[in-house]
């Protein structure tokens, strides 16, 4: 499915779409090995957020050691801690903006930051934590963002283990966003894919702005292809580190003279 409603609630700048638990539960499961110790700080959840349900709940299963909640309210705002297993609710100076004087002192003592930021905001969100660790939800396509890109090719972030469609909007109906997925800088662990088929030139056509094959699907990878391929972005949620290096991204790859969509460039390692 396209993203044509995440794309016209970004250009519209509608952030108002929340996680569901269960996407929440089936993805955190993962990463209980690296929360343990840790302050979290969801930085743009309120008390009502699945994502404060989730981790209040599982505060002593998973071994947090603190854990904080800020949202924006330009009317008026409140940080959230959970204390002794309660929920402590404290006013505070600002609109609680992720990038607010107030959360970014709180994100300063954070170990990883957790939630579902404004995806109209996604370059601007990421810049102000990437130097923290973090585990966050975000279109797909934002891989090829100019600041995250590279992150993605250094190794520093990876796409989750699961992938996100529906969401709950303000009257409480769920709306089917198309493909998102979960961005984070802690380890993710994938077995190689297992390719089958077979190099052609008439099958895999090199761009004509670009030294590299063109490959429609990620089940069509040649097996047997040791150049430069352009893969579509949802390689990404397959990526095996050990199988393929990431190298590039082409946003706008042409065959020939028609134009297709973006893709990433991989080699196999």
């Amino acid at each position: 499915m396209s993203n044509t409603s995440l794309n016209k609630s970004k250009a519209a700048k509608n952030d108002e779409y929340y996680t569901r638990l269960e996407d929440i539960e089936k993805e955190l499961v993962y990463y209980s090995p690296y929360l343990k110790g840790k302050k979290v700080y969801c930085n743009c959840d309120s008390e009502t957020s699945m994502f404060w349900t989730y981790l209040t709940t599982n505060y002593d299963s998973l071994g947090l050691k603190g854990l904080t909640a800020t949202h924006y309210d330009p009317k008026g705002t409140y940080r959230l801690d959970f204390i002794n297993g309660q929920t402590v609710k404290t006013a505070v100076s600002g609109d609680g903006s992720y990038n607010s004087p107030t959360s970014l002192a709180i994100l300063k003592e954070a170990d990883i930051v957790i939630t579902n930021p404004p995806f109209s905001k996604f370059r601007d969100y990421i810049d102000t934590i990437k130097d923290k660790d973090f585990i966050v939800i975000g279109c797909i396509n934002a891989v090829t963002y100019n600041n995250i890109f590279p992150m993605f090719k250094a190794g520093q972030i990876r796409l989750g283990h699961t992938t996100l469609r529906y969401y709950v909007i303000p009257d409480g109906t769920v709306k089917d966003l198309g493909s998102t997925s979960w961005f984070t800088t802690l380890p993710v662990s994938r077995q190689e894919l297992v390719l089958t088929a077979t190099y052609n030139p008439t099958d895999y056509p090199t761009y004509s702005n670009y030294p590299a094959i063109n490959v429609n699907k990620v089940k069509d990878i040649p097996s047997d292809y040791n150049g430069l391929m352009g893969v579509p972005v949802n390689f990404l949620t397959k990526h095996c580190s050990s199988q393929f290096r990431i190298v590039d991204r082409l946003n706008n790859p042409k065959l020939g003279e028609k134009t297709i969509y973006k893709r990433v460039i991989i080699e196999r390692i």
